[in-house]
């Protein structure tokens, strides 16, 4: 498991360098961690809907603030050991469509959980 996010942090972080970022390890690790914790507040808010709780606004505070800060852990050098790692990857064009999938997909879910649970209504901005 820790390979497939290492992978996605490599390829979130590839695309953001390709697109003119000059520190895409950042935006990589932020975009990477985000995702995880998107999935994670999806399964948090099926347990609660499931247990008859109500979720409260400070947990989701406190998952993004967790997965902002873990972010940073991933570094420049671990950037440059997964380039190198995987630079002569075969099928990285369908790799890469995968983890944008991914990435994609688990802010849907996200927004999923919270409509099918019944919080779409109750948020006020």
């Amino acid at each position: 498991m820790i390979k497939f996010f290492e992978y996605c942090f490599y390829r979130t972080a590839k695309c953001y360098e390709n697109w003119g970022e000059k520190d895409g390890h950042i935006a990589g690790g932020v975009v990477t961690f985000m995702s995880i914790g998107a999935i994670a507040l999806s399964i948090l808010i099926f347990g609660l809907y499931l247990f008859g709780k109500k979720m409260n606004v400070n947990i989701v505070w406190v998952v993004v603030v967790i997965t902002s800060i873990l972010s940073f852990f991933l570094t420049k050098k671990k950037y440059a050991e997964l380039a190198e790692k995987y630079k002569d990857e075969k099928n990285s064009k369908i790799k890469g469509w995968l983890v944008f999938s991914y990435v994609v997909g688990s802010v849907v879910l996200f927004f999923v959980s919270m409509f099918a649970c019944g919080y779409w209504v109750s948020v006020k901005i």
